[in-house]
């Protein structure tokens, strides 16, 4: 095992940045597409960009994010943990956004829920980043004696 370091490694710091810059960016391009009225485009944006900030998250605290359902779950506990509903329902809303669409679509809904869905989606993928620290901060550490993963592999 590695000796426990309080700075991130190289490696981490360049992937949490990916992470953030790629959420950012994918998220800013569904708002633009939203407002073009391409929702089915703006819903594929938004997938991309609340996977990629979760994925930094589980990446920042060591848990498995290998599969969806690993990443929803570890999305789903940190929002419970937060006591934060964006957080933890982004990705039940984002399922949902694929049936509203289509409601707007056949004139049974208004389009204003999809813009409140996108604003609820907007703030839970931001506070998601918020997760990432910057350059320098150490990952968390539920147990402060317990040994740190090895996360570069």
């Amino acid at each position: 095992m590695l000796p426990k370091s309080t700075q991130p490694s190289q490696y981490l710091e360049t992937r949490l940045t990916r992470y953030r810059s790629q959420a950012l960016r994918l998220l800013d391009s569904a708002q633009s597409t939203m407002s073009r009225g391409q929702w089915n485009q703006a819903e594929d944006l938004l997938w991309g960009s609340l996977v990629a900030a979760a994925r930094g998250v589980a990446l920042w605290h060591g848990e498995p994010a290998e599969s969806d359902a690993e990443l929803k779950d570890f999305v789903r506990r940190l929002g419970d943990q937060e006591r934060d509903r964006y957080i933890r329902d982004a990705f039940d809303h984002l399922s949902a956004w694929a049936d509203a669409a289509e409601r707007v679509r056949d004139r049974r809904s208004r389009v204003d829920y999809l813009f409140l869905a996108m604003d609820d989606l907007s703030e839970a993928i931001e506070r998601l980043v918020a997760h990432m620290p910057g350059a320098g901060a150490a990952p968390p550490v539920a147990d402060p004696d317990a040994d740190a993963a090895d996360i570069e592999a």
